[in-house]
């Protein structure tokens, strides 16, 4: 067993599912959804922004507290929430359980839109190489990795693309400074003034989907901080304890990483592309869907950097899109492991999720490129997954509130964490009572 360390430079020293999440996040939330919402609203909808990014890394540390402390897989966790529960083979489970399984599905159809937009990255470097065979290229190496890979070889892919892409990201933020492009604090003032555009909700009701930690991430994370060692076998509670600040350094890295990466995306958006008259056509009237991703978003660096730098995001995209496909793959093969296994759908044996995981890593790639050639354009596969997602918040909110509250009361977090989650639900429940209103009667 492993002692949990005791001072923050021991806890640095043990991050690594926060770089899983943050390679699973940065691609699809900060490189198209990010820009995209910029280039819409400006500035006005910074303050959005930034509460996507900030507001839900607290559902995921207190889901994962209860994880870390009972050493229950997430499923296995919200099988105990009340309500109606199914029972398979022994197994009893949650109908919130079976309604995050439907969730697999729009889920699976956004990485297929992250297929498409890693493919448009790859024909816009080889061109002689179609659209469609970059798509089937990035699902086949997708499989390759994870079938071969384990957890560690995985955490240090990952770790060396986000960390080039963090440095990337800064470094461009402090170039559009230098340049006619430049974020004036009037242009920050106005987007912290809390105004909301009903014309971009269903944009941005994704955004809030996709950027940060979704309720997907949020699922996913608990698998990567069980794998990584946080939930020790321990009756000590001061190392039970120990072991929870550990998850929350990790947590608080995520926060960082996503921030670093996606607030200058953002201010490219706002403070570029929004004043790019070709790119306003396609955005009129909500035709979101329309937009050339990768041509446009290159625009950003072209117009900030010089011409040559869209050659830099093209390959930027490329790696950080794929980074994201390939972490978001892996955390499906986990999810739907113990989704078919929590259920009861399959009887687990002593190989048995292992032997899922490797058949999973190549069905998600598979299904996800099927998405695509379905309906070839990423930003509304994107759309769809990202409104799902935000549905989907209250439900793990919910749950975290739930959990806590089972803990041993020296286990639990301070009063000020419970009143934080419940004014964040508060705000999704408003969030999915307005999505279903969009889709139902419009705006």
């Amino acid at each position: 067993m492993t002692t949990a360390p005791k001072t923050l430079f021991d806890r640095l020293k043990y991050i690594g599912p926060s770089v899983i999440v943050t390679g699973s996040v940065v691609g699809s939330g900060s490189i198209v959804m990010t820009p995209l919402l910029g280039a819409a609203a400006g500035f006005v909808l910074l303050w959005w922004l930034l509460l996507s990014m900030w507001s839900k890394p607290i559902i995921q540390a207190e889901i994962s507290r209860y994880i870390v402390v009972t050493k229950k897989t997430f499923l296995e966790s919200f099988s105990d929430m009340p309500g109606f529960k199914t029972t398979i083979n022994g197994k009893t489970t949650s109908w919130l359980v079976w309604f995050m399984f439907i969730g697999v599905i729009p889920s699976v159809a956004g990485m297929g839109g992250l297929a498409g937009a890693v493919a448009e990255a790859g024909n816009t470097m080889l061109p002689s190489i179609s659209i469609e065979m970059w798509v089937v290229a990035c699902c086949l190496f997708t499989w390759l990795i994870l079938y071969w890979g384990s957890y560690q070889s995985l955490e240090n892919i990952l770790f060396v693309m986000v960390l080039l892409f963090s440095f990337i990201t800064i470094v461009i933020a402090f170039s559009m400074q230098t340049t006619e492009y430049e974020v004036s604090i009037s242009q920050i003032s106005q987007g912290l003034t809390f105004n909301f555009p009903t014309e971009f909700l269903p944009l941005a009701l994704a955004v809030f989907g996709f950027t940060g930690i979704s309720y997907g991430e949020i699922m996913a994370y608990t698998y990567w901080c069980l794998e990584k060692g946080y939930a020790q076998d321990t009756s000590n509670t001061e190392e039970t304890k120990a072991w929870i600040k550990t998850m929350q350094t990790d947590v608080w890295v995520t926060v960082l990483f996503i921030t670093i990466g996606t607030l200058p995306f953002f201010f490219l958006g706002a403070g570029v592309l929004h004043y790019v008259p070709e790119l306003q056509e396609s955005l009129a009237n909500n035709s979101f869907w329309d937009v050339d991703v990768i041509g446009a978003l290159q625009n950003m660096f072209s117009l900030v950097l010089g011409g040559w730098a869209k050659w830099l995001f093209v390959i930027l995209a490329f790696f950080v899109l794929f980074s994201t496909l390939l972490s978001g793959t892996a955390a499906f093969t986990r999810t739907i492991a113990d989704y078919l296994i929590s259920t009861g759908l399959i009887l687990e044996q002593k190989e048995t999720r292992s032997y899922l995981i490797k058949l999973i890593a190549f069905f998600i790639p598979f299904f996800s490129g099927v998405f695509y050639f379905i309906l070839p354009n990423p930003i509304t596969l994107l759309i769809i997954a990202g409104i799902w997602a935000a549905m989907g918040l209250p439900i793990v909110n919910i749950g975290a509130l739930y959990l806590i509250s089972k803990l041993d009361e020296d286990l639990q977090p301070k009063q000020i964490t419970k009143t934080i989650l419940w004014l964040s639900l508060m705000l999704q429940i408003t969030m999915a009572l307005l999505i279903i209103y969009d889709m139902t009667i419009g705006f």
